[in-house]
């Protein structure tokens, strides 16, 4: 009884036990510290965006605009509790997280009919996924539908989601609720201009514009500071007299925006107001040589986009452009020294313009126009204190082409016209995903490396600790 006492006395002071009463009290106080760490973590909430493109996090314009605030803000967010997309929920936590004056709430339009009553209309209709953004009497309703930018799949005819346009729909609409005084856009009449699609004028209304008609021939138009001129696909000249009012307009510093579309017969008056922002729209038709740049026809042209606060988010988003049955623009020689004239899409130089517009051919013809073009410029006259803005498009087609970037083109143009940087500035986040590309020698390697090395490694320092622990 003595011995056994004794070797249970000499065992607590052997190496064997010191050794592993050092390895249990590391591993609890590393339990511990993982059990502490965790419960801190937890109550801070702390989140890290990994994705690719920052698809959960906020640009710094959205940061710029919560920190202006200076009424609060009520967000509801109509989905059933529990069911909501995170993806959209996850965005509207960073609003909420950011600022105290930011309130979001989840409302079951279900079963809360009255309340989604009160926000809807003919327009906008409060369904599942809609989004009220409101201050006071105020109030914006976001569509699901247009959180998301879709593109079709040209062979499947499948649609998909390209990119995440959330942050732009609610930053705009927070700044649709604050402001006091929203841009007025005149929309040119008496020409037999085109009706703006349904999704122009949405997208119009949610960008916080508010669009009057104007006819100059019957109107005695008096613009206020800051107001701007739309010209959407006119099929008549305008008069003399309207030449001598738009020139007015723009002389003082006013602000435009031109969707010229291909003519049978030559507009001497717009060609004339053209020229005052340096530049001739020839009456051809482009048609790209290169097969990268246009969509099955030669004639739907996926131009080059050059660098500009304009083109810049769709480049970043990878939001191609189509623009359909443009003409060349061409920057003339002589123009006004303060005019400056940014090219925003480009042919190849293997294009063409097609002098005869009624023919079927797709040939280059004796008499064609050389490329490369211009089809779409950005406009600005520095001279004045107020400088003029202008953009012009040379294709009327491509507002009515769904997907890709063609819309926030449009949009971007106004915003940038108007001067409202923070709406372009945003971008959406693309969200398609690229394969992982190796080489065979790659391939070979990475099996390698699992297969063959690291088993090896932990072998060896298997065999190493335990030729080391055996004569403890």
């Amino acid at each position: 009884m003595i011995m056994k006492k004794l070797e249970i006395r000499k065992s607590f002071k052997s190496n064997k036990f010191k050794y592993g009463g050092y390895a249990t009290l590391i591993t609890t106080m590393v339990l511990l510290i993982l059990l502490i760490a965790n419960l801190v973590v937890d109550k801070m909430d702390l989140k890290f965006d990994m994705t690719k493109n920052k698809l959960f996090s906020l640009s710094e314009q959205s940061y710029k605009v919560m920190d202006g605030l200076s009424k609060d803000i009520n967000i509801i967010s109509f989905n059933k509790q529990g069911s909501e997309n995170q993806e959209i929920a996850e965005i509207l936590n960073k609003y909420h997280s950011n600022t105290k004056k930011i309130t979001i709430e989840t409302i079951d339009p279900s079963t809360n009919p009255q309340i989604a009553k009160k926000y809807s209309s003919t327009k906008n209709a409060i369904r599942t996924g809609s989004i009220v953004v409101e201050s006071g009497s105020k109030f914006k309703v976001i569509d699901g539908n247009e959180l998301y930018n879709m593109a079709n799949d040209e062979n499947t005819g499948q649609s998909s989601v390209q990119s995440i346009a959330a942050e732009q729909k609610i930053t705009g609409a927070i700044m649709y609720v604050v402001s006091d005084k929203n841009s007025v856009v005149y929309n040119l009449e008496g020409h037999n201009e085109k009706p703006l699609a349904d999704g122009i004028s949405n997208a119009l209304s949610n960008q916080n514009f508010v669009v009057k008609t104007l006819n100059l021939l019957i109107n005695d138009w008096k613009p206020a500071a800051g107001d701007m001129l739309l010209v959407s696909s006119p099929s008549a000249d305008i008069t003399k007299d309207e030449l001598i009012k738009l020139k007015d307009f723009f002389s003082k510093g006013g602000h435009g925006l031109f969707v010229m579309d291909v003519q049978k017969s030559k507009f001497p008056n717009f060609d004339e107001l053209m020229s005052t922002f340096g530049i001739q729209i020839h009456q051809a038709i482009v048609l790209e040589g290169d097969s990268e740049q246009f969509y099955k026809e030669p004639m739907y042209l996926i131009p080059k986009m050059n660098s500009h606060a304009i083109i810049d988010p769709m480049v970043s988003a990878k939001l191609p452009i189509l623009f359909p049955l443009a003409q060349p623009i061409e920057q003339l020689k002589v123009k006004k020294a303060s005019l400056k004239i940014e090219p925003l899409l480009t042919t190849s130089s293997r294009s063409w313009g097609k002098k005869n517009i009624e023919s079927s051919k797709t040939e280059k013809e004796v008499g064609d126009l050389e490329g490369p073009f211009d089809v779409a410029v950005a406009i600005t006259d520095t001279q004045e204190s107020n400088p003029a803005k202008i953009v012009v498009f040379s294709s009327a087609g491509f507002i009515n082409v769904a997907g890709g970037g063609n819309l926030d083109l449009f949009m971007n143009s106004m915003n940038w016209v108007q001067d409202l940087k923070e709406n372009i500035s945003i971008a959406p986040k693309d969200v398609t995903t690229e394969g992982l590309q190796i080489t065979k020698s790659q391939a070979l390697g990475y099996s390698a490396l699992v297969v063959i090395i690291i088993p090896s490694i932990i072998l060896i320092a298997g065999v190493l600790v335990w030729l080391r622990r055996r004569h403890l």
